[in-house]
């Protein structure tokens, strides 16, 4: 990465960023993800912009920190931190999150990847349009990285009932500006729940106003096997608890929205799998199967 969009260490350089640019806070918590770092670095070391990049493992068992602590050698935008003890993903993001410096926050779990455009266009829009969350277009990919799905492309801003209803927005193509979203956290919920992404984004949306979409193809989601939202019916079952529990919405209200949802999941997995060869760098479509 050019030293020119390393992370500086004194706090002018840390809120405004080189150029006046703000600094972006890459937020990942890491568990038992040894097999996707290398790749996660170099998608994030892609980046043509200056950023700080907290990865928090959750006391992995496969090698992840020794891992972590061999490639934060000579990246010094790079920070790693280990948890005491396994806590879940909530708590390493809100770590994460206690630790990040940066006017923005961006969200990239350890097996899934952004295109090297990602942050600097998505950084503009939002320092334009002024808007506290944001999200962009992305693709399924295979887990070995060798096939994509069709574009997901959202609406040009999301409220409250279409993101209930759609669950469009992926929490690798989230960007939270923290100048306009006071003290951002991950709401501590039951496990079971597995949404902490999809509340927190209905409470920014609740109290800050609607998230708007950053137009572009930028980002990545790996389907990897026996992953948190690999069970569908689990998946589908813990959305009903969010709706009608963790929300408390109204009986008619939390089934109306849990239908919806269900019709668009099932249209999702059915248009957007994985389905094309892509080059090396998965970002441009061969040829379809």
């Amino acid at each position: 990465m050019p030293l020119n969009y390393l992370v500086q260490n004194d706090s002018a350089a840390c809120k405004d960023g080189i150029g006046n640019l703000p600094l972006v806070s890459v937020i990942t918590p890491c568990f038992n993800a040894k097999k996707f770092l290398p790749s996660l670095l170099s998608c994030v070391e892609s980046q043509d912009f200056q950023l700080e990049h907290i990865i928090v493992d959750d006391c992995s068992d496969d090698g992840s920190w020794s891992e972590l602590e061999a490639l934060s050698r000579g990246r010094p935008w790079l920070k790693i931190h280990r948890l005491e003890c396994r806590s879940g993903p909530i708590v390493a993001r809100n770590k994460a999150i206690e630790l990040a410096q940066g006017r923005f926050l961006a969200f990239l779990d350890a097996d899934d990847l952004w295109l090297p455009c990602k942050t600097k266009r998505q950084v503009a829009f939002m320092v334009e349009s002024q808007c506290g969350i944001s999200f962009t277009d992305y693709r399924h990919m295979s887990e070995d990285g060798t096939r994509v799905g069709r574009l997901l492309r959202g609406p040009s801003r999301i409220g409250l009932t279409l993101h209930h209803t759609t669950r469009f927005m992926g929490c690798l193509t989230v960007v939270i500006n923290r100048d306009v979203v006071k003290d951002f956290r991950f709401p501590e919920i039951n496990p079971s729940v597995r949404a902490e992404d999809f509340l927190a984004w209905s409470r920014v949306i609740r109290f800050y106003g609607p998230a708007f979409r950053c137009p572009g193809d930028f980002a990545r989601y790996r389907v990897v096997k026996n992953s948190r939202s690999s069970s569908k019916f689990k998946a589908s079952l813990s959305v009903w608890r969010l709706y009608y529990v963790v929300e408390g919405l109204p009986g008619w209200k939390a089934g109306c929205f849990f239908i919806l949802f269900l019709i668009f999941s099932a249209w999702k997995r059915l248009l957007y799998s994985p389905r094309l060869y892509v080059s090396g760098d998965a970002s441009v479509v061969k040829y379809r199967l």
